[in-house]
């Protein structure tokens, strides 16, 4: 055997360059990559939680209606009745900061008409009133010109109180 190739067997545990190179490159990708993976967690979090919280503020605002219903609700004022789709409520979301209220993400709350439903259709009294809630808001990164808003409908039946 030569001299070169018994320099080449006789390998001491030494590292070159490339082999670093490559180890560090390794070490890179996989950083960013976990560190992407986790980011988009986090946000996907941050989302559904908001999400949750718009679905509790329908309920409550349906619940708020469902109990003017059985109480003392107005059948002939036609501005209740009709609802406030034009001009909807704002209602704080979520208080990202508590420092600041500049990242704060609010979100608006109507409800649709409160439509009074015969079932057995002789005209003579109501069987129930539908009451129809809609929470609409955009995600801190959404631009509001262009992405359609995040909503929730929440739909409720509620009996009057005379029956």
């Amino acid at each position: 055997m030569n001299e070169s190739t018994k320099a080449w067997r006789q390998d001491e545990g030494s590292v070159d360059f490339i082999q670093i190179f490559v180890g560090l490159l390794i070490i890179a990708i996989a950083a960013i990559g976990t560190f992407q993976a986790l980011f988009y967690g986090y946000e996907q979090l941050d989302f559904q939680m908001r999400y949750r919280k718009a679905i509790c503020v329908a309920r409550s605002y349906a619940e708020y209606w469902q109990g003017r219903v059985h109480t003392d609700l107005d059948y002939k004022n036609r501005q209740i009745m009709n609802g406030n789709l034009r001009t909807p409520h704002e209602a704080m979301l979520d208080s990202r900061d508590p420092t600041t209220v500049l990242d704060d993400v609010y979100c608006e709350v109507a409800y649709g008409p409160i439509v009074p439903v015969d079932l057995e259709e002789t005209g003579v009294g109501v069987d129930h009133f539908l009451i129809y809630v809609i929470v609409t808001w955009w995600e801190p990164n959404d631009n509001a010109q262009v992405a359609p808003p995040h909503k929730v409908e929440f739909h409720a039946a509620m009996i009057p109180a005379a029956l």
